[in-house]
């Protein structure tokens, strides 16, 4: 019975540890690792973007953070350079963290958002910044509305 009872324990470790690794599924119609999607429903399993460099410093010159990204690091960030978001859909949220030297400027997208035919918006303005060794958590409730904080 001990060793049932320990081996039960280590499958059960085994489970609650593995299911935030996985295997990221390869495009195509195959079997989808068990683990990997256990893991994206927990919300385990987001995307992230490290060691990006700001550039531009305008909405229309800056580097854009890849779409269905939810941590982004900034590592380079110059003088007046900034980032722009991905399109406001809504229940989107992203967390930033600025590991560069200078403040970052965030921008919503430079085109018009296909879901709303207009300029998204960030706490009802054209852009926010970001502080050095600081994070910023931006949020969409609504299509092409971002709330940043």
């Amino acid at each position: 019975m001990k060793k049932l009872l320990i081996g039960l324990g280590l499958f059960i470790g085994a489970i609650a540890t593995s299911y935030g690794v996985g295997i990221v599924p390869t495009p195509g119609f195959r079997l989808i690792d068990g683990a990997y999607i256990l893991g994206l429903a927990n919300g385990l399993n987001n995307s992230y973007v490290n060691g990006l460099v700001g550039a531009g410093t305008t909405q229309a010159t800056c580097a854009t953070i890849p779409p269905s990204t939810a941590l982004v690091e900034f590592d380079t960030v110059a003088s007046s350079t900034g980032f722009c978001l991905p399109f406001g859909l809504a229940g989107t949220e992203i967390n930033f963290y600025n590991n560069g030297a200078q403040t970052a400027t965030i921008y919503p997208n430079a085109t018009n958002n296909p879901i709303t035919a207009a300029q998204d918006t960030i706490n009802n303005s054209t852009s926010t910044t970001l502080a050095t060794h600081t994070r910023l958590s931006c949020m969409s409730a609504k299509n092409g509305v971002w709330g940043c904080q």
